[in-house]
């Protein structure tokens, strides 16, 4: 004769298994307290960063239009904005250091820094704009102007007459980056290093390379005449 007995088995086996559990949670009531907090700042937290990362970025990119504007400021002695360019040059720099110091985690702050080093560059502040050009090589180095900083480091080289650095510099991009817009430019300026340093004949070697790499642009042809005005 059939009983109820069989069908009671996976119910007590069943109690058995949320026994066991309940007994389990009740020895770590602390951890699951622990985790839910987690999880439930986790959830609110998360969103809140992602907002805020976003906002952060916005305001870094409002205060950088405004560097911008304040580079490209025409000054008028008279009706300004900027009476002379030193005041526009440190307004910039002023602008363009804050996006540096409050928005640093921001992708506006990269480019941020290139403008820094410039204004740091035209102010005769040397050593400063040189060690933010470097930094623009590596955080910008997969865009076009991660090469113009490379350049910023051979001009700061150059204002402090550390002629063989900036040699070197020049002859690794050179070698490094032969198909850049930059090439002839960074050819001709090294001509003028070994000039500077006494070096005559690689000079020249550096022109007549210009001059016939880029014989039918500017380059070239300024090249061209540094040649003939070296051997007149």
């Amino acid at each position: 004769m059939a009983t109820h007995l069989g069908g009671l088995k996976p119910l007590l086996r069943e109690k058995s298994k949320t026994e066991k559990w309940l007994d389990w949670a009740k020895a770590h009531q602390e951890f699951i307290m622990v985790t839910g907090i987690v999880l439930l700042l986790l959830a609110i937290g998360i969103p809140y960063v992602l907002h805020s990362r976003e906002q952060s970025e916005k305001d870094a990119q409002g205060v950088l239009s405004l560097g911008q504007y304040y580079f490209h400021s025409p000054v008028d002695p008279k009706n300004g904005p900027f009476k002379t360019d030193v005041e526009r040059l440190q307004q910039t720099l002023q602008t363009f250091q804050r996006i540096l110091t409050d928005y640093s985690s921001t992708q506006a702050a990269k480019l941020a820094r290139y403008y820094v080093a410039k204004c740091q560059y035209s102010l005769g502040q040397y050593t400063q704009a040189y060690a933010n050009f470097d930094l623009c090589t590596q955080e910008l180095r997969d865009v076009p102007l991660g090469e113009e900083a490379y350049l910023g480091k051979i001009l700061c080289l150059e204002a402090q007459n550390e002629f063989p650095q900036a040699a070197t510099w020049a002859e690794t991009f050179l070698k490094e980056h032969p198909d850049s817009f930059l090439t002839a430019e960074i050819r001709l300026d090294l001509s003028d290093i070994y000039l500077k340093s006494n070096d005559k004949a690689r000079a020249m070697d550096q022109l007549k390379t210009l001059a016939k790499t880029d014989a039918d642009d500017d380059w070239g042809k300024e090249a061209e005449r540094r040649l003939k005005e070296m051997q007149s």
